[in-house]
């Protein structure tokens, strides 16, 4: 899907002592918050569904260092009473998707820089101000900082491809310096206006693997993606969307991702990994979870990897989310 090309025309940013002090002050009044320049325009995206508060303590913070803030509310909830008036809050037709409810956000309030945020995710002083440092360099369209999990450990950070089956790698960790890379996660992304609006997110998966197809199409266009080493965030991991629906997307949109961005022999590889791995899956589900519910998702996303992926325009199938007629959603 391609999008049509706009022309910006921005006020000064202004970014108010960090995220983590925006955080400290939304409970504490008498924390005063100061201003400091930042290079770009920036309007926060955070595709919402589930409980409210971790979506307004994010939208909070990002109230610190955005010029707009938007609230996606895909699970089309009204909005919440206690949140900031400044934070727009939108309810689509219907669930969107990730990648399409990421769109759909960014066109309400266009800006030079879009940063995409789940709703786990907290951010580091200083962390949005060293990645749209990036954008000074006028090849780079999209940026992600390092992400730890809550034991400080890498969950991820310069993403790249295992060469057959095509796997996605997020856990490298591309120095203090940085480095350029196939891909980084969607968790928190920043996306410079002129990369979205020419290469598009396909929304047609849904869920999982938009991001790093993005970032593969945008590098054929000509631009680099980069993860920047200084830039830590700490991502709770799928606190919300958790649980048996992962394998549904895992299973169904790593092949459809292998076929689309490269070839129908590596779609066969990454359908014949996957098949490896159910085994596994089942006797988890027995031993541990006592529940087949991840078996039965991942056996119907193998099914549906053999369908055709929808195209960009027509966005994801009817019925999503799919795991809804196994589980609640």
């Amino acid at each position: 899907m391609r999008y049509t090309q706009r022309s910006f025309f921005p006020a000064p940013l202004r970014v108010r002592n960090g995220p983590d002090v925006a955080a400290k002050a939304s409970t504490d009044p008498s924390i005063e918050l100061k201003e400091k320049p930042l290079l770009f325009n920036l309007t926060s995206v955070v595709v919402h569904y589930g409980p409210p508060q971790p979506t307004m303590r994010v939208a909070k913070c990002a109230l610190a260092y955005s010029a707009s803030v938007v609230v996606v509310a895909n699970d089309r909830s009204p909005r919440p009473e206690e949140l900031d008036s400044r934070v727009d809050w939108l309810v689509p037709p219907k669930n969107l998707g990730f990648g399409d409810g990421f769109t759909w956000g960014a066109r309400h309030r266009p800006a030079e820089i879009f940063l995409v945020l789940n709703n786990d995710i907290i951010i580091g002083d200083d962390t949005v101000q060293v990645c749209v440092q990036a954008f000074s360099d006028s090849t780079i369209g999209v940026v992600g900082p390092v992400l730890h999990y809550e034991d400080g450990s890498l969950q991820s950070g310069a993403g790249a491809l295992s060469p057959v089956i095509c796997a996605s790698r997020p856990r490298i960790d591309p120095g203090i310096g940085g480095s350029d890379c196939v891909w980084v996660t969607g968790a928190m992304m920043f996306v410079r206006a002129s990369t979205l609006y020419s290469v598009g997110m396909d929304g047609s998966y849904f869920l999982g693997y938009e991001d790093a197809d993005f970032c593969i199409r945008a590098r054929e266009m000509g631009w680099r993606v980069r993860c920047v080493g200084s830039a830590p965030a700490t991502h709770f991991g799928s606190r919300v969307i958790s649980g048996p629906r992962w394998s549904y997307y895992a299973t169904r949109n790593y092949v459809w991702f292998a076929r689309s961005r490269f070839s129908r022999t590596r779609a066969v590889a990454a359908w014949v990994w996957q098949v490896g791995l159910l085994p596994r899956v089942v006797l988890a589900d027995l031993v541990k979870r006592r529940d087949i519910t991840s078996s039965r998702l991942m056996v119907l996303g193998l099914r549906h990897s053999l369908r055709s992926k929808p195209s960009a325009a027509e966005g994801p199938w009817k019925g999503e989310p799919m795991p809804a007629a196994f589980m609640k959603w």
